[in-house]
């Protein structure tokens, strides 16, 4: 028998001769060694076979891992950016790359999302919660809402207002420049949406916006302060009494304030005693 009848396009039988018996015992024994460690190796790298059907389970392919793990630190690399520009921009500016770049806003919610995800807590919920616990009819301001959570999930009549509109509920604009009259809400909350370097018009805005005795609500993460001690004594200048501090969350720190009269101070005064300028607070968020 000649081995060159065994040949296949792609491999051969080898130096096998005519003369070597194929169905001897020692033969048969050796496949099956063989077709075991085969066997093993198809679980090994292909997964285990079904014992229903015989067929593999098709693992997940070690380029597909890649591609996906590199799109993963492409949207991370994104959203980080995207962060600092908010973080080092006025208000205004952000809300230009924003209309000039509307798929952008996504991009950055999706980042934000998930870094809020890994959180023990998220800081919305624990408004939410709050505000479960006020009058109906008091009228809230979400300012910086991003998907506009409080909105959909609280009793209370909620305006929700960011720099792109997600969905029919949310005002966009600047909120350094509400379109909204004086005395209007009971309570305004700012949940990690202090950004920009224009900030303290946000928290002027509020106390504008805000009725007599109205409260203020503050969320922001841990790394954005660095004296929060002169933030507090900042915000008695524009109007707002402090009332109490939570800072017992690792991430986020807490802030309550009520609207009281302002004293009259010069703006460039607030911003040299200000203890929250325009670091980015990527040590926390950014992650």
């Amino acid at each position: 028998m000649s081995a060159n009848l065994f040949d296949v396009s792609g491999w051969t039988l080898g130096d096998l001769a005519s003369h070597e018996s194929l169905k001897t015992p020692e033969s048969r024994k050796s496949k099956k060694i063989k077709n075991k460690i085969k066997i093993r190796k198809q679980i090994n790298e292909k997964g285990p076979i079904s014992k229903i059907d015989n067929t593999k389970v098709k693992p997940i392919k070690k380029s597909s891992f890649v591609q996906q793990k590199m799109l993963k630190n492409l949207s991370k690399g994104k959203f980080r950016w995207i962060n600092e520009k908010l973080y080092t921009s006025s208000s205004s500016s952000a809300l230009e790359l924003f209309q000039k770049n509307p798929l952008m806003f996504d991009e950055y919610h999706q980042g934000f999302c998930s870094a809020v995800r890994s959180w023990p807590v998220n800081p919305v919920d624990i408004f939410i919660n709050y505000l479960k616990g006020k009058p109906k009819e008091w009228v809230v301001a979400d300012l910086g809402c991003g998907e506009g959570k409080i909105a959909h999930e609280s009793p209370n009549k909620v305006l929700s207002f960011d720099l792109v509109a997600k969905n029919s509920m949310i005002i966009a604009c600047d909120i350094a420049k509400l379109p909204i009259p004086n005395y209007l809400f009971d309570i305004a909350i700012f949940c990690l949406s202090l950004m920009g370097t224009n900030y303290v018009d946000f928290l002027k805005e509020a106390h504008r916006t805000l009725k007599p005795k109205g409260e203020l609500k503050i969320a922001e993460v841990v790394s954005r302060f660095s004296d929060i001690d002169s933030f507090i004594e900042v915000l008695a200048e524009i109007g707002f009494q402090f009332v109490k501090k939570d800072n017992t969350n690792k991430m986020f720190v807490i802030l309550d304030f009520v609207k009281s009269k302002p004293k009259i101070i010069k703006p460039n005064q607030i911003l040299a005693r200000l203890g929250f300028g325009t670091r980015v607070a990527s040590e926390t968020l950014g992650e």
